[in-house]
C-alpha cells in the first residue's frame, strides 16, 4: 500500500528524534547520515539537506552530502544536485557526487552538461570512469563522434583504450566501419589495438567488403589476432566462392598451422566445387605451409587432418602420401605419450578414410597400451561402418583394455 507523503515526514521526525537521543556523537552522526540518504531517496530533498547539516562528524555529513546529491541527480533535480556537490567537504566524496551527478545527466540524454561536469571531478580515476559512463550513454543514442570525443578526453590509458574497444563494438554494429577504424587506431595498447581491429575485420568480411577487410588485416600488429583476421576472411570469401580472395588471404597468414588450416580448407571447398586441378594446387600449398611447422606433434595433426580432407575430397593417393607424411613427423616426437596419442589420432583418421590396413600397421606402433586400444577400437568401428564386419570383429579381439573392447563390439553390434 503505498504510503501518503505526511505519514513519511512522520515516519522520518521519529527517526530524527530516536537520533537524537543517542549519546555516542559518531554513532549519533551514523544514524543522521543513514536518516538523511533515505529522505533524498524517498524524494524529501529539503528534509534531507536539513538533517545533514546536524550531523557533526564532517565525513559522515560529506556521505550524507554525497547521497543527497546523487539521489537529486536521479530524479533529474541537477542544479539542485550541483549546488549540494559543492557544500561536500570531502574532496572523494565531493568527486562521488559528481560522478553520480554527470552519469545521471548523461543517461538523461544532457552529454554536453554531463562532459562539462565530469571535468570538474578533482580524483582522476573517478573522472576517467565517469567518462567513460558518459562515452556508452552516448554510444546507445549512435552519436558516434560524440561518444569518440568523450573517449578521447579519458586520461587513465586502459579506461581510454576500454571506451575506444566500445566505441569500435557499437560503430562496428551499425556498419560504420570508417569511425570504428579511427577509434580502433587511438587504442594503445597493442593487444586491445589489434582485438578489436580483428573484430572490425570480421564484420567487413561478413558484410562482403572483402578489399577493406585484407587492408584493416595488415593494420593488425598482434600475429595471432591478424592470422585470426585472415582465417575469417577466408572462410567468407570461400563461401562466396572467391577463391582467388580466399588463396590471398591464406598466403598471408603468417603462423604456418593458421596457414595449413585455411588453405586446406580453400582446397575441400574447391574440390566440391569441382574444381579438382586448383583443389590439387591447394592441397599442396597447405602440405607445404606444414613444414614451417617447428613442433613435430602440431606438425603431424596438421598432416593428419590434411590428408582426411584429401580423402573425403576423393585424393586417395595423395592421402595415403599425406598420412604417410604425418607418421613420419611422429618419429620426432620426444615424449613417449604425445607420440602414442599422435599415432592413435592418425591411425583412427586413417581407419575413416577407409584406410584399414595402413590404420591397424599405425595403430602397432602405439607404444602406450591404452592409447592402442582407443586406436583399435575406433578401426574397428570405421571397418563395421563400413560394413566389413569380420575383419571388425577380428580388429575388436585385439583389444586388450576390456571396456574398450566391450564399447567397440557395442559399435559393431550397433553398425
Amino acid at each position: 500500500m503505498r504510503r501518503e507523503p505526511s505519514d513519511i515526514i512522520a515516519q522520518f521526525d521519529l527517526a530524527l528524534q530516536a537520533a537524537q537521543e543517542i549519546e555516542d556523537a559518531w554513532l549519533r552522526s551514523l544514524a543522521l547520515e543513514g536518516i538523511a540518504v533515505a529522505m533524498a531517496k524517498a524524494g524529501q530533498f529539503d528534509l534531507a539537506f536539513q538533517t545533514a547539516q546536524k550531523i557533526e562528524d564532517a565525513k559522515d555529513r560529506s556521505r550524507a552530502l554525497k547521497g543527497i546529491a546523487v539521489a537529486m541527480a536521479e530524479a533529474e533535480q541537477f542544479d539542485r544536485a550541483l549546488q549540494i556537490a559543492q557544500k561536500i567537504e570531502d574532496a572523494k566524496d565531493r568527486s562521488w557526487a559528481l560522478k553520480g551527478i554527470a552519469v545521471a545527466m548523461a543517461e538523461a540524454g544532457q552529454f554536453d552538461l554531463a562532459l562539462q561536469i565530469a571535468q570538474e571531478i578533482e580524483d582522476a580515476g573517478y573522472r576517467s570512469w565517469v567518462l567513460r559512463e558518459i562515452a556508452k550513454a552516448i554510444l546507445e543514442t549512435s552519436q558516434f563522434d560524440l561518444a569518440f570525443q568523450a573517449a578521447q578526453k579519458i586520461e587513465d590509458a586502459k579506461v581510454r583504450s576500454w571506451a575506444l574497444e566500445e566505441i569500435v563494438e557499437a560503430t562496428v554494429k551499425a556498419g560504420q566501419f570508417d569511425l570504428a577504424l579511427q577509434a580502433a587506431q587511438k587504442i594503445e595498447d597493442a593487444g586491445y589495438r589489434s582485438r578489436a581491429l580483428e573484430d572490425i575485420v570480421e564484420a567487413m568480411a561478413e558484410a562482403g567488403q572483402f578489399d577493406l577487410a585484407l587492408q584493416a588485416a595488415q593494420k593488425i600488429e598482434d600475429a595471432g589476432y591478424r592470422s585470426q583476421a585472415l582465417g575469417e576472411i577466408v572462410e567468407a570469401t570461400v563461401e562466396a566462392g572467391q577463391f582467388d580472395l580466399a588463396l590471398q588471404a591464406a598466403q598471408e597468414i603468417e603462423l604456418a598451422m593458421d596457414r595449413s588450416e585455411a588453405l586446406e580448407g580453400i582446397a575441400v571447398a574447391m574440390a566440391k566445387a569441382g574444381q579438382t586441378e586448383w583443389a590439387i594446387k591447394t592441397f599442396q600449398l597447405a602440405l607445404q605451409a606444414t613444414q614451417e611447422i617447428e613442433d613435430a606433434w602440431l606438425r603431424s595433426e596438421a598432416l593428419e587432418g590434411i590428408a582426411v580432407a584429401m580423402a573425403k575430397a576423393g585424393q586417395t593417393e595423395w592421402a595415403i602420401k599425406t598420412f604417410q607424411l604425418a607418421l613420419q613427423a611422429t618419429q620426432e616426437i620426444e615424449d613417449a605419450w604425445l607420440r602414442s596419442e599422435a599415432l592413435e589420432g592418425i591411425a583412427v583418421a586413417m581407419a575413416k578414410a577407409g584406410q584399414f590396413d595402413l590404420a591397424f600397421q599405425t595403430a602397432q606402433k602405439i607404444e602406450d597400451a591404452k592409447d592402442r586400444s582407443w586406436a583399435l577400437k575406433g578401426i574397428a568401428v570405421a571397418m563395421a561402418e563400413a560394413e566389413q564386419f569380420d575383419r571388425a570383429l577380428q580388429i575388436a579381439q585385439k583389444i586388450e583394455d576390456a571396456k574398450d573392447r566391450s564399447w567397440a563390439l557395442k559399435g559393431i553390434a550397433v553398425a
